[in-house]
C-alpha cells in the first residue's frame, strides 16, 4: 500500500482530548506510569505494506505555500521514513511540522501520507504551565500509549518552564535509544544529542530537508578578484578532468574564463604534511552560471565519480536557487539550463520543467531545455523620478 493524500491521526492541543483519552483508556497520569517498568516509547503500529524502515511514509515533493510571515513560499524533498532523525528548526522547520499535522495545507503540490499513519505532538502544552517533570512525562506517556509511527517532540525552550525542560532531556533520551518510528524534534536549533540526523529548514524562501552532518566547503567564485589566495593549480587540475570527462572533453577552466561564467567550486580538506606545498583541498563537484538578460543560466553541473549520492549535485542546485532567490525580478525573473535528457528528473525535483516540443525518443536527441520561474524574496528598486534609461 503507497503513499495517498491523507489526514493523519494527530495527537496535539487541539486534535485530541487528553481527558476522554485518560477516561476511556482507564489511565491516569501518574509518576508510575511516566517511569514504571512499561518504556515510554512503545513499538510503533505496524503500516500495511511496510515492510522496510527506509520506505517513505511521508513526502512533500515539492509544494507551494501562499505568503507566510516566515518568507516560506516553496518547498521540495521533504520525507519521513520509520527510521528517520529530523529537527525542524525555526519558523521554517514550523511549517513542516503543520503539514505533517494536518494543520496547513499546501497552495500548489500534494502531502503524500500513508493512509494509516499515526502522528503525536508532544509538548508543553499537554499539561498545564505549573506542572512538573512526572505531570509532564506522565501526559506524554498517555500519548505515547497509543503507539505512533511518528512523533513530533517540542525541544527545551528559553520560554518554556524548567519542568518541560527536564522532561524533555529525559524523553529525548529514552527515544533516541528505543523507538523505531519516525522522530521529529521542534525547535529553534538541533540539541547536541541528535547526530547524523537531517533537518528541515528554509533560506531564501525556500524550505528543504538537508542532512545535519558536516558538507563540503563552497568556494562560491572561484575566480573572483577579490578571492584572497590564487586557486591551487592541483585543485584547477582536478576541475579540468572532470569537464573533459563531464562535458566530450571541453577545457573548462579556459570556457569559464573566455566567457566570463562564475565558477562556485565544492571542496573538501584532505591531509597534508606540514610544511609542505602539497595540495590541501580535493574537488567533489563544481557549477557554472552567469545572470543575464533577467535570468540566471547554469551552463554546467557536474560531480565528481567518487562522490555521486553523497548529494552535492542537490546542494549545489540548492545554493542556486537561493542564489536566485536574493536576485530581484527585473535582474532574475528565471533560472534556465540546458539537461542531459538522463538528468531530467533530477531537475524535474526542484520544479524545471521541460520548454521544448522535441521528440525525446529520437536517437539524436540528448538534451532538454527546462526552465523555473524565479520567486525573489528582496522588491525590485523603485526607478526614481526624473531618471533616464
Amino acid at each position: 500500500m503507497g503513499l495517498q493524500p491523507s489526514n493523519a491521526i494527530t495527537c496535539g492541543k487541539e486534535s485530541l482530548c487528553f481527558s476522554w483519552l485518560l477516561c476511556s483508556m482507564r489511565l491516569q497520569p501518574s509518576i508510575a506510569l511516566a517511569r514504571g517498568k512499561e518504556p515510554l516509547w512503545q513499538s510503533p503500529l505496524e503500516l500495511a505494506g511496510v515492510k522496510s524502515r527506509k520506505r517513505s511514509i511521508f513526502e512533500v515533493s515539492l509544494g507551494s505555500l501562499d505568503s507566510t510571515s516566515s518568507g516560506i513560499n516553496r518547498i521540495c524533498g521533504l520525507k519521513l521514513t520509520l527510521g528517520s532523525r529530523v529537527c525542524a528548526i525555526g519558523a521554517a522547520g514550523r511549517i513542516a511540522v503543520d503539514l505533517l499535522l494536518d494543520q496547513r495545507k499546501l497552495k500548489s503540490g500534494k502531502v503524500q501520507k500513508h493512509e494509516s499513519l499515526h502522528v503525536v505532538h508532544l509538548g508543553p502544552h499537554l499539561a498545564s504551565e505549573a506542572s512538573s517533570v512526572e505531570e509532564h512525562l506522565a501526559s506524554c506517556a498517555v500519548a505515547l500509549a497509543t503507539r505512533p509511527q511518528v512523533v513530533v517532540l517540542e525541544t527545551r525552550s528559553s520560554r518554556a518552564a524548567e519542568a518541560w525542560n527536564a522532561a524533555f532531556d529525559e524523553l529525548l533520551g529514552e527515544a533516541l535509544q528505543s523507538f523505531r518510528g519516525a522522530l521529529i524534534v521542534a525547535g529553534e536549533e538541533c540539541p547536541s544529542q541528535l547526530v547524523d540526523c537531517q533537518c528541515w529548514s528554509g533560506t531564501a524562501g525556500w524550505l528543504w530537508q538537508r542532512p545535519m552532518s558536516p558538507r563540503p566547503e563552497l568556494l562560491e567564485d572561484l575566480f573572483s578578484s577579490e578571492a584572497a589566495a590564487e586557486p591551487e593549480p592541483a585543485l584547477l587540475q582536478e576541475i579540468k578532468a572532470l569537464g573533459e570527462a563531464a562535458f566530450f572533453g571541453e577545457n573548462l577552466v579556459e570556457k569559464v574564463l573566455d566567457r566570463g561564467w562564475t565558477l562556485a567550486v565544492l571542496v573538501e580538506p584532505i591531509a597534508s604534511q606540514q610544511g609542505t606545498h602539497i595540495q590541501t583541498r580535493r574537488l567533489c563537484g563544481f557549477m557554472c552560471y552567469y545572470v543575464r538578460k533577467s535570468e540566471l543560466h547554469i551552463a554546467r553541473l557536474a560531480v565528481v565519480p567518487q562522490d555521486r549520492g553523497r548529494g552535492h549535485g542537490k546542494g549545489l542546485m540548492q545554493w542556486a536557487l537561493e542564489k536566485a532567490a536574493t536576485l530581484p525580478r527585473s535582474q532574475c525573473a528565471w533560472i534556465s539550463l540546458s539537461s542531459l535528457d538522463e538528468a531530467v528528473p533530477f531537475y524535474e525535483q526542484f520544479g524545471f520543467t521541460d520548454m521544448t516540443c522535441d521528440d525525446l525518443e529520437d536517437d539524436e536527441h540528448f538534451q532538454t531545455w527546462m526552465e523555473l520561474k524565479n520567486e525573489s524574496i528582496v522588491p525590485d528598486d523603485p526607478v526614481e523620478e526624473g531618471t533616464e534609461d
